[in-house]
């Protein structure tokens, strides 16, 4: 019991280490843009407003692959 006890804790440890990690990406992320939107470097935010839609794409294609799969 103590190991499944030990495994839990370090599976959400590290499950919070990656949304923590996963946030502070984003924030910077968009601190970039929002600096290069009032710098006036349109290139840099459009080419980062594909990057985002592109992931969005990525993802949202995922799920439907695998939802027609029956993998969820």
């Amino acid at each position: 019991m103590d190991d499944l006890v030990v495994t839990g804790v370090l599976g959400l440890t590290g499950l919070y280490l990656a949304a923590v990690i996963l946030l502070f990406a984003i924030y910077f992320f968009g601190r970039l843009m929002y600096i290069s939107l009032a710098a006036g470097d349109f290139g840099l935010v459009l080419r980062g407003s594909i990057a985002i839609l592109i992931a969005g794409s990525v993802y949202l294609a995922v799920g439907c692959w695998l939802r027609k799969t029956d993998q969820i």
